[in-house]
């Protein structure tokens, strides 16, 4: 079960974030929307050790509010598939960026096997307590040879103190044993190169200044500070430190003739079943979110609403997100059937 700190932090910020971009202009969304822990010298190294390339498929796992996935797409061309369990992280990541979001667990990633050519994943280890699974889904979808790479905090003992809420600090040995387990090899690490540019930090800083104004008597307001202050302490006094990943999806030794996932039973080569059903689930939803009309229901006295039209509103964008992802995904697998020279 999330933390309501872990829904302050990931999830309400990230609203009130969008909302502040939207104020202040477009080129305050990423710096405002990499808060935290990625930097553009951090990002840098992650694409540069990645080799990113123009129209490379880049699966961002626990996106937040979609800022390192824009920047990628930008700076190196990559077209992003952004996965995101908080929904006001995804609707900001929608509503900032216009890419491709959909709300899910990295635990169980609703993709095809081999059907991504990189992977991100920021800041997120830590707050997942089965990282074994989420660093095997991840492999999964990585086509062989891909690269992942993972901004981690990592823990210099087993027991760190204190513990911000809803994380859990691996030591350097278990990050290791982790990946390695997982099927990836580890190529190369380093420090996470501190500081940004003083245009990219004051514009940071601004979007913050207007989330503070508006919401310093909200509750999930102090939840966020308050595990901020657990960070800065942490790092502080050096029990742990920020970590860039650069890792591998090593070749199967023998390809296996099925792979599991959350229990069903996937081909791992051509078979894109699981995307065909879940577009036909989307649509079948996003008919029936249109079907209720939220705009003819806000006209309507309060006493007589069947359901909270910003709520279907949400929904209804929600949706369109998801459809847009899988619907890329599909075009993406035709590209490379027509490029290997099978038929469409």
């Amino acid at each position: 079960m999330t933390s309501s700190a872990m829904v302050a932090e990931f999830d309400d910020v990230a609203g009130w974030t969008a909302d502040a971009v939207t104020r202040l202009g477009e080129r305050y969304a990423i710096p405002a929307a990499c808060r935290g822990s990625a930097n553009p010298a951090a990002l840098a190294w992650l694409a540069e050790a990645c080799e990113l390339s123009a129209g490379a498929r880049l699966l961002d796992v626990g996106a937040g509010a979609g800022g390192p996935a824009a920047w990628a797409a930008r700076r190196f061309g990559v077209r992003p598939v952004l996965l995101e369990p908080m929904p006001a992280a995804c609707r900001a990541a929608a509503r900032l960026f216009g890419l491709p979001v959909i709300q899910g667990s990295g635990e169980r990633i609703p993709l095809r096997a081999e059907s991504v050519d990189a992977a991100w994943c920021l800041g997120v280890l830590c707050t997942v307590r089965d990282k074994a699974t989420l660093l095997r889904e991840i492999h999964r979808v990585l086509t062989p040879g891909s690269p992942l790479g993972l901004l981690v905090v990592v823990a210099r003992r087993p027991r760190v103190f204190p513990v911000p809420d809803g994380n859990l600090f691996p030591t350097q040995w278990e990050l290791v044993e982790l990946l390695a387990d997982a099927g990836f090899e580890l190529v190369e690490q380093v420090d996470r190169p501190d500081g940004a540019p003083l245009s990219w930090s004051r514009r940071a800083e601004q979007v913050a200044a207007v989330v503070a104004t508006e919401h310093r008597d909200d509750r999930g307001f102090a939840l966020a500070a308050r595990q901020s202050e657990s960070f800065t302490r942490l790092f502080a006094s050096g029990q742990v430190s920020m970590q860039l990943i650069h890792a591998v999806k090593r070749p199967a030794r023998q390809a296996p003739v099925q792979a599991t996932c959350g229990g069903e039973m996937n081909k791992p080569t051509g078979d894109n079943d699981f995307e065909i059903e879940l577009e036909v689930e989307v649509e079948a939803e996003l008919r029936m979110s249109e079907s209720s009309r939220p705009e003819e229901a806000a006209g309507r006295p309060v006493s007589e609403w069947l359901f909270d039209p910003a709520d279907a509103e949400r929904e209804d964008v929600g949706l369109r997100n998801l459809l847009g992802a899988v619907e890329e995904l599909e075009a993406d697998r035709r590209l490379r059937r027509r490029s290997a020279g099978e038929d469409t």
